[in-house]
């Protein structure tokens, strides 16, 4: 039997079931299938991937049993045709559900798997109710969806709040109330439901490309969908694919004029070619530790004037005048962005960043010129990884800060995508 999109998409989160929520997000492998299913393919992925909680919540109420102790092939089924009938509006059910029954017969050792699963997709339907115009963040019978409509179920199942509605295991939520406040803590709940939008950031005086909408901000646009941003970039050298957040934390340095840069955990090198941007004159240098980002680094090299430091083999050793740590973070910002994050938001996780930060930071500290800045930035939100690492900076290098702030995300479902913006923390530094 050839593949089809749903088969896919079934087999692959039944590889993953019983390891959730510690696996990769990987993109889906589609080479089999035709363009059209492809994108069917991924669309159901992706809205599994992000819901994948408040799916099982739906999921338990409708079996009267702890769902992530079905066999892998019953609970993988139940997600996929699941996240169709709730987020997929196009698919007519019975189509959802016949595909889900006859994966199912071809890939279940039990015989009786297929009855069971057809009579649980049927409750489902039943119990998903009408489609709402706007969603209520305190109706627990509300199952809210990214474009700020929401099915009204007959049952009200989120009664443990918006928490629970936006997907955040118990022990997670707790920790993001006790870290936020609960006010902030909803906040970002229903911000990471949102479809985050992908941005370009442009030049000062540059026009936008072909293809996307104008932002609030004046210097970034939101990419219209189908979008090829592989021939985006190539046509527009200069752009970047980027947030407004991660752009302007680099505001923060503006008034200095470095001649020797280091972009410590560069990832891809989306804030070395701003940095570019904001220095043509000065040497860059940049590293980054996974192999995989390292080698798209090193792609830009020679078209930017870019050194890249190979992981344990040269320097930097040479001071610099201005240091960028992006350190890795638990990308509690960017939740929306981010999925798997918010599963993984958990003190042992926290710890263990705020561990890798501060050895980062003591690195990154023994290359910094005497009179040089450092500038020291995360995709999180949580004050142990922002504010306390500031305090320790301070206390422990004896740096000055010279400026900082927290942004929390923008947008909740439904909302115009022109005034996205990530949650992210940002703080300059010098010798004091």
């Amino acid at each position: 039997m050839p593949p089809t999109a749903r088969s896919i998409v079934t087999r692959r989160i039944a590889s993953l079931y019983k390891k959730f929520p510690d696996f990769e997000f990987t993109p889906l492998l589609v080479d089999d299938l035709t363009e059209r299913d492809a994108a069917l393919a991924r669309a159901i992925d992706h809205a599994v991937l992000r819901r994948w909680l408040s799916l099982t919540t739906l999921i338990d109420h409708a079996t009267n049993r702890n769902v992530r102790k079905l066999d892998n092939t019953v609970g993988a089924t139940l997600l996929v045709a699941a996240a169709q009938l709730m987020l997929m509006d196009r698919i007519p059910d019975h189509a959802i559900i016949h595909n889900a029954v006859e994966w199912l017969k071809l890939e279940s050792k039990y015989s009786r798997a297929t009855g069971f699963v057809n009579a649980v997709l049927r409750k489902i339907v039943k119990l998903r109710g009408k489609l709402v115009s706007q969603y209520d963040p305190d109706n627990p019978a509300h199952f809210i969806r990214n474009d700020g409509t929401a099915f009204e179920l007959t049952v009200p199942i989120f009664k443990e709040g918006v928490g629970q509605q936006a997907g955040f295991e118990p022990a997670s939520w707790l920790l993001l109330c006790s870290t936020l406040g609960e006010e902030k803590a909803r906040h970002i709940a229903l911000n990471s439901l949102v479809e985050a939008p992908k941005i370009v950031t442009i030049p000062q005086g540059t026009a936008l490309p072909e293809g996307t909408t104008p932002h609030s901000n004046p210097l970034c646009g939101v990419l219209e969908k189908n979008i090829d941003i592989n021939l985006l970039l190539k046509k527009y050298p200069n752009a970047r694919i980027q947030d407004p957040t991660p752009m302007q934390s680099l505001d923060i340095c503006g008034m200095l004029r470095p001649k020797r840069i280091l972009d410590v955990c560069a990832g891809r090198g989306t804030k070395t070619k701003q940095l570019r941007s904001m220095f043509p004159s000065a040497f860059i240098g940049a590293t980054e530790p996974n192999d995989e980002r390292r080698e798209a680094l090193c792609s830009l090299s020679e078209e930017f004037g870019i050194t890249v430091y190979q992981q344990g083999i040269s320097g930097p050793s040479e001071p610099f005048d201005l240091v960028v740590v992006d350190a890795p973070c638990s990308n509690s910002g960017v939740f929306a962005r981010r999925p798997e994050a918010k599963y993984r938001y958990k003190q042992k996780k926290i710890d263990s960043l705020v561990s890798l930060q501060r050895e980062i930071l003591s690195e990154s500290f023994q290359v910094l010129h005497e009179s040089g800045y450092l500038i020291y930035t995360t995709c999180s939100i949580d004050y142990r990884e922002n504010e306390e690492q500031k305090n320790w900076l301070m206390k422990t290098n004896k740096l000055k800060c010279v400026n900082s702030g927290l942004t929390l995300p923008n947008n909740m479902p439904g909302e115009c995508p022109s005034n996205w913006h990530d949650g992210g923390f940002t703080a300059l530094f010098c010798r004091d």
